[in-house]
């Protein structure tokens, strides 16, 4: 029985002939999402924002908002108000989610790519192959189309939380991926959209498309053998086990995005604005939270030893304490403020993760390649052909222009360090 931990979140797979533990789990979970947890239905507080996520309860995605934000917000407005999540697929899938928060089940989705882009899918123009060089390039870009982002958000019905990544998707393959011409010979998977199928299209491979909860059964059935996804998604499904090589270029690039009905956020405010009540003693809970809290006493109660996150920890109990609290409204305005002042070291706890999981993959002998430069130079040419055929279909030409201008900048290093347009 061979084992691989992966830094802090737990991660011990273990692995026995063709059964892989985790793997099965977190496909059950995927498969049968009806089923839910009996304790969040339970001595209810009177406002409950509720959120769905195909992300693990113990995931980097999911250790800041439920080890801090969730509790904090918890402790501040006095248990009046909880955030309560459902993780691991336990409401479906991203599509599902969001069917659930227009029929009023849910009222908020943390997802990955596939939700942003169903949602608005002018942002699929994140995730053309061969946009990003590096993580940095995402943040300056992201950055930029901040403003962009909440109005089209807006636009739907929903406020933006957070924005982080879903991760680069890097090109695994059981046999050498080193030329098209042997990966054309693989069985290689499809499960991240459109833009993805036109991509290996135009690189004369014809993708399976396989569900997200079936990829794991697939892979072990042998009915696929190569594709692309995130290095930490492979290692939640165990699929990283069946996997011999990665190219060392990433091909796509997904964001992972937060957001909340506005139709929810509305009818906590109208509700509160109705009782003043009820609002004098959330203000209260709140002022007294910030005025007595200590940041070093609270971490410790909710048992958080990791000192990265502890330091995020006392950033967003700092920032509670200089906020005012004066109308309902303000209740609103602080919980998405706590989302997004978590933003930088939620992305560099989840980047550190991919790190982490290509060392325990390449510690289990995966190897490394590269595609042989007139490879390189046909991946080149499909990129600009799918750039091309999607620009006035899911995204404004002039979105994609202004992403490829501000590259320019960020690359000749003309490029300003922060704020949006």
């Amino acid at each position: 029985m061979n084992n691989l931990r992966i830094n802090k979140y737990r991660f011990v797979l273990r692995r026995s002939g063709a059964a892989f533990i985790f793997g099965l789990l977190f496909s059950l979970v995927l498969i049968f999402p009806s089923r839910l947890p009996a304790a969040a239905d339970s001595g209810s507080p009177p406002y409950l924002i509720k959120f769905g996520t195909m992300a693990p309860a113990e995931s980097a995605w999911t250790e800041i908002p439920n080890k801090i934000i969730i509790p904090l917000v918890g402790s501040m407005f006095g248990n009046r108000l909880k955030l309560v999540v459902y993780y691991g697929g336990t409401m479906g899938d991203d599509e599902e989610i969001l069917e659930k928060i227009q029929k009023g089940q849910l009222d908020a989705c943390s997802c990955t790519n596939q939700g942003t882009v169903k949602l608005l899918p002018d942002l699929s123009v994140l995730t053309l192959p061969l946009l990003f060089q590096s993580y940095d390039e995402v943040d300056f870009v992201e950055q930029k189309l901040r403003k962009y982002i909440e109005t089209r958000f807006e636009e739907r019905g929903f406020r933006l939380l957070f924005i982080v990544d879903t991760g680069f998707l890097y090109f695994f393959s059981q046999s050498d991926p080193s030329t098209f011409a042997r990966i054309r010979d693989q069985k290689v998977f499809s499960w991240f959209g459109v833009i993805q199928d036109r991509t290996f299209n135009y690189l004369g491979i014809n993708p399976i498309p396989v569900a997200v909860p079936e990829l794991a059964p697939s892979i072990s059935k042998n009915l696929i053998n190569a594709g692309a996804g995130p290095a930490s998604w492979l290692l939640a499904t165990q699929m990283y086990s069946h996997m011999r090589y990665v190219l060392a270029e990433p091909i796509f690039y997904g964001p992972s995005t937060g957001f909340v009905s506005r139709r929810r956020l509305d009818s906590i405010t109208s509700d509160l604005r109705a009782k003043p009540s009820e609002f004098a003693l959330i203000r209260k809970n709140f002022q007294a939270f910030a005025g007595s809290v200590d940041a070093e006493s609270f971490l410790d109660s909710k048992g958080i030893r990791d000192q990265e996150l502890r330091k995020s920890g006392r950033e967003l109990i700092a920032w509670i304490r200089e906020q005012k609290l004066e109308t309902p409204e303000n209740v609103v305005e602080i919980i998405i403020g706590l989302f997004q002042k978590s933003e930088p070291a939620w992305r560099r706890s989840i980047r550190e993760f991919e790190a982490e999981c290509f060392k325990g993959f390449f510690s289990r002998g995966m190897k490394k390649a590269r595609l042989q430069e007139s490879d390189r130079r046909t991946l080149l040419l499909a990129t600009g052909r799918v750039w091309e055929e999607f620009s006035g279909q899911l995204y404004p030409p002039t979105l994609l222009s202004g992403i490829k201008d501000r590259l320019v900048q960020y690359r000749a290093g003309k490029a300003t360090p922060s704020g949006s347009e």
